[in-house]
């Protein structure tokens, strides 16, 4: 049964409708469905993880293709729904709850999911922390392409540094506005992340590297130095102590402008910062 077809199934027998509070939109192009699930290159040894799985749309493919799968879901009428209908099968397993709060187990090695698009950020970011293989998501278009935007761009942001030393980041294909039940009122797209390894992340602390990028891109067309002074708070105790740390900083990155920064020149001063505070 195609996946418009359950779903319209699904609204007679249980007279369901998208809640827009939780970012509701149910994909039914069974095309994309396949085509994320290949481009996770789900297997019978994985262990897959899949967020807010609504009425089981991408559930089902993932059941046919994964040793195991993890759908965890917050809506508990959907909760009910795939306990009925999907509750059988001996490979998935449904929780409710939070993603966010949600302790994932550590055999996970993928992820494959149309997130909602209000907590992409939180997601991400809760993801890139976990020791995983892939993950196959769909975003919505803006922010995906802030993911992968090139230094100098108008899209490139902290997101973009952020996300890219933690992970290989790919915009796979655009996905329509008709390929969702409702349609949103934006365009998505299809992204792979591809964890990297500790030995390729960098050598600096995660607090120290999030509150550099905040005070960077506060300010990312002024130069480094003056985005950083003006956003001290974000980084130094007060300003005094940030003009004492930029002494010790080489001129070539601070007279730089964020804007053009590269993830890796920006971890590397998020390092000299640390190193300077001590």
């Amino acid at each position: 049964m195609r996946s418009v077809e359950y779903l319209a199934y699904l609204r007679s027998k249980y007279g369901i409708r998208p809640r827009r509070r939780l970012g509701q939109h149910f994909m039914v192009d069974d095309n994309i469905l396949e085509f994320m699930v290949e481009a996770a290159e789900v297997r019978e040894d994985d262990i897959v993880l899949e967020i807010g799985p609504g009425p089981g749309l991408l559930t089902r493919y993932l059941m046919t293709r994964a040793g195991q799968v993890i759908a965890v879901e917050l809506d508990g009428r959907m909760v009910e729904i795939l306990k009925r209908e999907l509750g059988e099968a001996p490979n998935l397993e449904i929780v409710r709850a939070d993603f966010l709060e949600y302790d994932v187990p550590d055999d996970v090695n993928k992820v494959v999911a149309n997130i909602p698009y209000n907590i992409s950020s939180p997601i991400t970011f809760k993801l890139l922390e976990l020791d995983i293989d892939v993950a196959v998501l769909t975003y919505q278009r803006e922010f995906a392409e802030r993911m992968v935007a090139e230094p100098g761009s108008k899209k490139y942001s902290r997101l973009t540094v952020m996300v890219n030393l933690l992970a290989d980041v790919e915009l796979l294909r655009g996905v329509p506005r008709r390929a969702f039940i409702p349609p949103p009122r934006v365009g998505s797209s299809v992204v792979r992340l591809t964890p990297k390894s500790e030995e390729e992340r960098p050598d600096v602390d995660p607090d120290t590297l999030e509150s550099v990028c905040r005070a960077l891109f506060q300010h990312k067309n002024k130069t480094v130095r003056n985005a950083l002074l003006l956003s001290a708070h974000e980084w130094a105790t007060d300003r005094e102590q940030a003009r004492e740390v930029l002494e010790e900083l080489p001129e070539d990155l601070l007279s730089e402008r964020p804007l053009h920064l590269p993830p890796e020149r920006v971890a590397e001063l998020a390092a000299a910062i640390e190193s300077a505070l001590g």
